[in-house]
């Protein structure tokens, strides 16, 4: 009888062993799962930064300065949009201070206009990649 009762605890066991041993597995095929499908996602937003970038350096080549123009390029490797956001209050100040002092001729109206449509490219830019 006692070895009945060891048998059937043995085999209890060992079905709980099996039984761990399949939740372990299904939590770490779940696990890799997650994993990769983050890895994809992150593929493709930095894929569409890179992308939204490009637009808006075509938009930019004619009327933007080459820091800009450096800096926008840059986001097509990096995360941060740290610089973007200093051009933009830059560009900002810059326009502020125009419009302060403006004395109305023809070379302050063509600047103010190229970094008004500057200011609105980069603005658009900033706000589709966050």
């Amino acid at each position: 009888m006692e070895s009945k009762s060891n048998d059937s605890g043995l085999e209890e066991l060992l079905r709980l062993s099996k039984e761990i041993t399949k939740v372990d597995q299904e939590r770490t095929k779940a696990e890799r799962e997650r994993t990769e499908q983050r890895q994809k996602v992150n593929a493709l937003q930095q894929g569409l930064i890179e992308l939204k970038a490009s637009v808006a350096l075509e938009q930019l080549k004619s009327i933007a300065t080459s820091e800009v123009i450096k800096e926008v390029s840059s986001l097509k490797h990096k995360q941060k949009t740290d610089g973007l956001r200093k051009l933009i209050l830059n560009l900002s100040a810059e326009l502020e201070g125009w419009v302060d002092n403006i004395s109305g001729s023809k070379l302050d109206k063509v600047s103010i206009r190229r970094s008004v449509k500057t200011l609105a490219i980069l603005i658009e830019l900033l706000f589709s990649i966050e």
